[in-house]
């Protein structure tokens, strides 16, 4: 059996990583930058996703500063429930603005629109070394669910101070029996 590195449990992790084209760094910094909300909220199956513009690689204790690249490039890193194709076409359609705005300013993306976009992440994806996913089996859905669960039940804790034992008993089963 072979296993992927970019799986853990049901979740993917996939990194791309896209030279930028030489003068469009700073308008996509800038865009990046000023997105008030990520596209990747309009695709529910994303646990966490970001763009990182590298210009230079960090020094080494050996050298004396950083290397520049040659060119900048656009890291993407996203981890999502599901297959990795399925992903990428809800990508290409739920956010294909901001895609569009996004990887228009990397070199040889095309169009950066639809099946052009997602065959360019494919042949930019780089093999993910490590990824470790904390709850490999649980949905972005079940997280949401566990966090809201969780909220209800301080909320409870709270309200609860000052009720008897049967108060707490019936307030307890009114509010949490139904959502096993």
């Amino acid at each position: 059996m072979r296993l992927d590195p970019n799986r853990a449990g049901q979740a993917y992790a996939l990194t791309v990583i896209a030279p930028i084209v030489p003068g469009e760094e700073r308008a996509l910094r800038t865009y990046l930058h000023e997105l008030h909300t990520s596209p990747l909220a309009k695709l529910p199956r994303t646990h966490f996703g970001r763009w990182v513009v590298v210009s230079q690689i960090a020094a080494e204790s050996s050298q004396r500063r950083p290397r520049r690249l040659p060119a900048a490039q656009l890291v993407f890193s996203v981890s999502f429930d599901g297959a990795r194709d399925s992903y990428l076409d809800e990508l290409c359609e739920h956010a294909a603005e901001d895609a569009f705005a996004i990887w228009g300013r990397c070199g040889g993306s095309g169009s950066a629109r639809g099946d052009e976009l997602k065959a360019y992440l494919l042949r930019h994806q780089v093999r993910t070394g490590l990824f470790f996913a904390a709850y490999a089996d649980a949905t972005v859905q079940r997280v949401r669910r566990a966090v809201d669960r969780r909220e209800r039940l301080v909320a409870f804790a709270m309200r609860a101070q000052s009720m008897s034992d049967a108060e707490l008993r019936r307030g307890f089963l009114d509010e949490f029996a139904a959502s096993r």
